[in-house]
């Protein structure tokens, strides 16, 4: 989760831009979720809205170059868009009223939200080293996997290395589920 739209920005507000990018090899769709919170994981947020961008060229994770952008209108609409640098193809969203009240969090939950953030503020730091480095070693795993599949390691082992690398990446995959990180692999 990146911060869009930091804390106490006025409304109307300028647009924000991010580069956001596939998961998985050949994915062709992303959902991109829009929520209100102070915390570091979305799951401890409140989720106001989402935007779904079909139609991503196939190519490797990590690849593809999807820029969105975000702002609130002086309505407090929240205009969304996703562009894919490749095709030039773009979506657009307008998630209504996000300012008006009801829909957002109130004057009073927005400050015990404010608190919980800084009441998690260790445990969320925490988190975030953990996945950094589940998805460090979830891309090392892969390349190990990926080099021993091609035959980059030689000798007699070189069989019972690439069956040892796909076990310890399926391993390693169950054991990041606990952590909420998806993998960026695919099973071949």
């Amino acid at each position: 989760m990146s911060v869009q739209i930091p804390k106490n920005t006025t409304i109307p507000t300028k647009k924000f831009e991010r580069i956001c990018t596939t998961a998985l090899d050949n994915q062709d769709d992303m959902v991109i979720s829009f929520y209100q919170g102070e915390r570091k994981r979305a799951s401890d947020n409140k989720l106001i809205g989402t935007l779904g961008f079909k139609g991503i060229p196939p190519a490797p994770k990590g690849v593809a170059r999807i820029t969105v952008r975000v702002d609130v209108d002086a309505k407090g609409n929240l205009n969304v868009s996703a562009e894919d640098k490749s095709t030039g193809r773009k979506v657009t969203k307008i998630i209504p009223g996000v300012g008006v009240k009801g829909k957002l969090l109130s004057a009073v939950e927005v400050e015990k939200m404010a608190g919980q953030g800084e009441k998690h503020k260790a445990e969320d730091e925490e988190h975030s080293k953990k996945v950094k480095a589940m998805k460090a070693m979830n891309d090392y795993m892969i390349v190990v996997r990926e080099n021993a599949a091609a035959g980059a390691y030689s000798g007699k082992a070189h069989g019972e290395f690439k069956d040892v690398a796909g076990t310890m990446l399926d391993e390693f995959k169950e054991k990041s589920k606990e952590f909420g990180l998806r993998s960026g692999d695919k099973k071949r």
